[in-house]
């Protein structure tokens, strides 16, 4: 943060005193304070801080929050008399009745990328970065104030206000808690009415067609009528007046205000560094703040009293989800039920659909945050199909490709991975990688839907799970119950064995195991 606008900031803070100062006092301290640092940094040999004018000091005490600034300085009731009818937009009686969504150019210049990537490069080389502004999509609970959900994007899109709406069905507090969050974010639920404005993203008709899927209704005022998205409108004046100024690399909200302010050369944070930051400054403190539009009333507390008075409406259980969020794909179906990323997967209704004779491509969903079940198209019906081996369960996509690839790496010759490799890798990439995971829900897309299509085809190509003491727990000599799988098993054309494959055993061991424990069949 620019050492300036700290100072700033701090004094302009003050405002906030139930002892009542004057702006013309504030307008004092920020002199006594300039004057006090600057003659610290010239005995130093440090040049001076620029001191703001006192009418910069003026203007930023009143961007200030009518409702916070009564309430700070004559308090709550003060507050509540004060703005009663403050702020009040379309009515909205119970939680999740009325959600706005909307994207906000952030008011900060950040560097494109992951601070884990950027720790180790010197000033200069950070510099050389592309720097610019990152959008948010949010998502507010009209009734409660509270934020549902939001995503930092790198421009806006369809695809990533889906991934926004998701969030809103889900507890996010397993994210608040890799943010360093105190509070919990377990505000969720099915929503009623979802109001956007009239953006592309909002107007394509995937985004359209899924608000359709979770069963509520899609309004889109027209524009030029602020006032029937006030809330949300609000919130990001809210980041824009409380959150922005705390940041290096703010930008303000015009030229006049900016003065000379290099935003780009003082850009420092990062992605991950930006979704930490929103997270807990939505969950810790907007979420803890009185809030002019509830009477004072904080908005965790109003999700508490009206979810306990009025409930809420249950979010879509996980195979709706699944159909609606998931990533597309369609697979052959064959007895042994189907095959993505080399798991397979089956159910009764897959079962059944085999006895049939459909035999052909099978429309199904995956959900790339936990690979323990998909949903399949069978008829016009949606259904869960369950991994067959144990040793995915609960593993995202992300982690699964993670240890095939190390797999792979180690066991070059193999086609066939056991469960006790699955399960001891897991272990070591979940200890590395929960923390960053779950930031990543919030974080600009690194990879396309489409990457599960060319995983498919590359990373996954002829894989299978096996049972343990079978081919890639090192017993290559005698497998028992199969034979040795030879090279173009495993992504012929881009690992070669080094070691020729020898004869298939004679005996019983000839004849591989036709038992669902080999779960072997072709894509």
């Amino acid at each position: 943060m620019g050492e300036s606008e700290a100072v700033l900031a701090e004094c302009v803070a003050s405002y906030l005193d139930r002892n009542q100062p004057t702006q013309q006092d504030i307008v004092n301290e920020v002199e006594e304070r300039f004057s006090a640092i600057n003659a610290a940094r010239r005995e130093a040999g440090k040049p001076p801080l620029p001191q703001p004018s006192a009418r910069t000091v003026r203007r930023r005490i009143k961007a200030l929050d009518p409702f916070e600034v009564e309430a700070q300085r004559k308090g709550i009731e003060s507050a509540r008399r004060k703005f009663g009818f403050y702020e009040e937009g379309l009515r909205a009686d119970y939680p999740l009745q009325r959600v706005e969504m909307d994207e906000w150019l952030i008011d900060v210049a950040s560097m494109f990328g992951e601070s884990g990537a950027l720790d180790g490069l010197p000033p200069e080389a950070r510099a050389m970065l592309e720097v610019g502004r990152r959008w948010i999509y949010v998502a507010l609970d009209c009734a409660t104030r509270c934020v549902l959900g939001f995503r930092i994007v790198a421009t806006p899109n369809t695809e990533d206000a889906i991934r926004t709406l998701h969030l809103i069905t889900q507890d996010k507090t397993a994210l608040a808690e890799a943010a360093g969050c105190q509070s919990r974010w377990e505000q969720a639920g099915g929503l009623d009415i979802l109001v956007t404005d009239q953006g592309s993203a909002f107007a394509a008709e995937h985004f359209r067609m899924t608000v359709v899927d979770l069963g509520c209704t899609y309004e889109a005022p027209p524009a030029g009528v602020p006032k029937l998205r006030a809330r949300i409108e609000r919130l990001f004046r809210t980041f824009g007046q409380q959150l922005a100024p705390t940041l290096i690399g703010r930008t303000f909200g015009n030229s006049v205000e900016r003065g000379d302010y290099p935003s780009e050369k003082w850009a420092a944070l990062t992605d991950d560094e930006l979704a930490q930051i929103f997270t807990l400054f939505i969950v810790d403190i907007y979420h803890n703040t009185p809030h002019s539009g509830l009477k004072g009333e904080t908005p965790a507390n109003a999700w508490k009293r009206l979810s306990a008075e009025q409930g809420l409406t249950p979010p879509p259980d996980a195979n709706t989800r699944r159909a609606v969020f998931g990533l597309p794909h369609t697979r052959k179906l064959d007895r042994h039920g189907v095959r993505v990323c080399g798991i397979n997967y089956t159910c009764p209704a897959l079962q059944d659909a085999f006895l049939r004779g459909l035999t052909g491509e099978i429309s199904l969903r995956l959900d790339p945050e936990d690979l323990t079940h998909i949903s399949v198209c069978i008829g016009h019906e949606w259904v869960s199909a369950q991994a067959v081996p144990r040793a995915v369960w609960g593993l995202s996509l992300d982690e699964w490709q993670s240890i095939v690839q190390e797999l792979r790496t180690r066991f070059k010759s193999e086609a066939v991975l056991s469960e006790e490799i699955i399960r001891k890798a897991r272990k070591k990439i979940r200890a590395i990688d929960a923390r960053a995971r779950q930031l990543r829900r919030v974080q600009p897309t690194k990879v396309a839907d489409g990457a599960l299509l060319r995983a498919e085809k590359q990373l996954f190509l002829g894989l299978r799970i096996g049972p343990d003491k079978t081919a890639a727990t090192g017993d290559l000599d005698q497998p028992k119950g199969r034979k040795r799988p030879g090279p173009d098993d495993l992504l012929g054309d881009v690992i070669k064995s080094n070691t020729p494959v020898g004869p298939a055993p004679t005996g019983s061991a000839a004849t591989p195991s036709t038992t669902d424990e080999e779960w072997d069949f072709n894509d």
